[in-house]
């Protein structure tokens, strides 16, 4: 299982909370990834960022968006 941020250059929100996802994710032994939005196709670009995939076997169990930190936990709670 992997957690994918979505993030966009000089998304100060997106620095500020990498950190504490990268944490979660390695307290959960989960992996962790990052892509700029920028790269994406338009079409597939998220609404807003920072942006979450959580990734299981190619497959998405739950997307979100921002900066909770209460939202991933209660994500890996529920999919764990």
């Amino acid at each position: 299982m992997e957690i994918v941020m979505i993030k966009k250059k000089g998304c100060m929100p997106c620095k500020e909370f990498e950190p504490t996802v990268k944490k979660i994710a390695q307290n959960y032994s989960l992996g962790f990834r990052t892509i700029m939005g920028e790269g994406m196709p338009k079409k597939l670009q998220p609404p807003y960022y920072p942006f979450f995939y959580l990734y299981e076997n190619n497959a998405v169990l739950e997307s979100w968006g921002g900066t909770s930190e209460k939202k991933i936990l209660s994500v890996l709670k529920r999919k764990l």
